[in-house]
């Protein structure tokens, strides 16, 4: 059998665990005790929940450091290699019959293929390179009238507007997206061949603007001459197409009647979009009210329009049309006539 304690070591011990309980009844001391042990429980828990943890993430790390990751291997024909000497070469075929459709929203009739051959007059007015000496002095007394190359296909050497395409007229040019031509054919343009040639400079004109630009042809005599399929679908793009039907239409005018551009004016004020640049022909004399009729239009538009005038083989209308030309910063120019063989 073990041997007792000793005395002195059973009198520490109750003196120790009486110490803590001096003062408490039975049922603190039985309190207290359930105290202890529940502290004590818990804490075994919360190492065993360590140590728990701590060996399983060492399992997984074992388990990943031992695992390998097997080469894949895909079943199927070797590779094979090109080399870019090879490869047949990339080819673009672009030819030049393929007729692109035309945008614009307008009806169009047939495309023409036929030039527009310059008229063999002794006036050379219908030239594609006019110069001074075939079309006559220049007059540029508008404020934004500028020195400089115009529209392609002509080299003329004055030009007014904004910017955008650009084209010319007798030697003026212009640049914007609409352009607008208002063309005397009243019964003195009969006369040294006048109408031909203004409508072979007109053609040639509205010929060399950009396909995105827009034109309206007003030409007039007692009133205003519009073709229909303009007055019907208003601004016309510069397209291939409606560039061939006007120029057909202008093939069928003949001289005729006055001259009284108020009306074609009126027209071309009152289309939806103002133009941006506008050709003013005439070889007569006009009402000496146009300036200030196309003044009215121009402060209820609110924006500004380039005006040149072309005065035609006649001084008549020189004093209108500059004032005309100057109100709305544009380029005037006298363009005499030349008799058959010779000048004048």
């Amino acid at each position: 059998m073990p041997s007792a304690p000793p005395s002195s070591e059973l009198e520490r011990r109750a003196s120790g665990a009486a110490a803590p309980s001096e003062g408490l009844s039975p049922d603190g001391l039985i309190r207290e005790e359930r105290r202890r042990m529940v502290r004590e429980r818990w804490m075994h828990l919360l190492l065993l929940g360590f140590a728990l943890s701590v060996v399983a993430h060492v399992v997984v790390m074992l388990r990943l450091w031992a695992s390998e990751v097997p080469d894949r291997v895909v079943d199927g024909p070797p590779a094979v290699e090109l080399s870019l000497q090879e490869l047949p070469p990339a080819v673009e075929i672009v030819s030049e019959d393929i007729e692109l459709p035309d945008p614009s929203p307008q009806v169009v009739g047939p495309i023409t293929t036929e030039t527009d051959p310059i008229p063999n007059l002794s006036t050379e007015l219908a030239s594609d390179n006019p110069t001074e000496e075939t079309f006559g002095a220049i007059e540029a007394p508008g404020i934004g009238a500028i020195v400089g190359p115009g529209g392609s296909g002509s080299g003329i050497g004055i030009g007014s507007g904004r910017g955008g395409g650009g084209t010319s007229f007798f030697g003026v040019g212009g640049r914007g997206t609409r352009f607008a031509y208002i063309v005397d054919v009243s019964g003195s343009m009969e006369q040294e061949d006048r109408l031909v040639t203004a409508i072979s400079e007109l053609k040639r004109s509205i010929g060399a603007l950009p396909d995105y630009a827009e034109f309206y042809v007003a030409l007039f005599s007692n009133g205003a001459i519009i073709a229909d399929f303009q007055r019907d679908n208003g601004w016309l793009r510069a397209t291939r197409t409606n560039i061939a039907r006007t120029r057909q239409w202008l093939d069928t005018q003949q001289p005729r009647g006055g001259t009284y551009p108020l009306e074609a004016i009126d027209i071309i004020f009152k289309l939806p979009q103002p133009p941006d640049v506008i050709f003013f022909l005439t070889d007569g004399e006009i009402p000496p009210e146009t300036p200030q009729h196309i003044e009215e239009y121009v402060a209820k538009r609110g924006r500004e329009v380039i005006v040149n005038t072309i005065g035609f083989s006649s001084d008549a209308g020189r004093t209108v049309l500059s004032d005309i030309a100057r109100a709305n910063r544009g380029v005037f120019r006298f363009v005499p006539s030349r008799e058959r063989g010779g000048r004048p």
